[in-house]
């Protein structure tokens, strides 16, 4: 074997070190979660109207910290009601309609990420897509935190008001998550797949070439 094969052979080793550190690591990890929904809240002379969607969370362990981001195109956002449900049952508002606090015609047109973290509150802000923002519901995204991960969640969004409509376009979950240790649910980041994936396929190949 000469020292440039031997260098490579080290650096694809490595890189499923890498990989297998990570899979039994017990610290938390960030993940992202979305699809693409492009639905109608339907005609604006309609009331109560509803949009829903599920994602699937492949990965088991606690929920540390939750974010969700909505990509929606709404010409009254005071008019919605936000809701999220977990896989283990928890139903929160996140988002709701409030007559003494309504802005007519404060329409959004991007994505819109609430974080419980954020110092800045959803009423406080007229620009929705310039950053994090607290929700005003009557639930927090901290009423998810100590749950399980792994299964189906559900976002469900009314708009509560005549005159006004939209569509949702997309939705994401941000989770940092404390994985099950051994787990094989838990799944590595997909650019570390990948490198473990040519790092054994290079070691197999070479292995069959000495």
């Amino acid at each position: 074997m000469d020292y440039h094969s031997k260098r490579l052979c080290a650096l694809f080793a490595g890189g499923v070190f890498v990989v297998i550190s990570q899979m039994s690591a017990f610290g938390a990890n960030y993940f992202s979660f979305g699809k693409s929904v492009n639905q109608s809240f339907g005609p604006a002379d309609t009331k109560d109207s509803w949009v829903s969607t599920s994602i699937f969370v492949p990965v088991s362990g606690t929920i540390q910290n939750i974010d969700l981001a909505l990509n929606l195109q709404h010409t009254s956002f005071c008019d919605l009601w936000i809701y999220i449900d977990s896989p283990s049952g928890t139903t929160a508002c996140i988002n709701s309609y409030d007559k003494n606090n309504f802005v007519a015609h404060r329409n959004i047109n991007g994505w819109i990420v609430f974080d419980e973290e954020s110092l800045f509150g959803i009423d406080n802000t007229s620009q929705f897509n310039m950053g994090l923002f607290r929700s005003n519901g009557p639930d927090s995204l901290s009423k998810f935190y100590g749950e399980q991960s792994y299964g189906t969640w559900q976002v469900r969004i009314q708009d509560v008001r005549y005159n006004d409509t939209g569509i949702l376009k997309d939705v994401r979950f941000d989770m940092l998550i404390d994985p099950e240790p051994l787990n094989p649910l838990f799944v590595p980041e997909p650019a570390t797949l990948l490198l473990a994936t040519a790092g054994a396929a290079f070691l197999l190949r070479f292995k069959r070439n000495v």
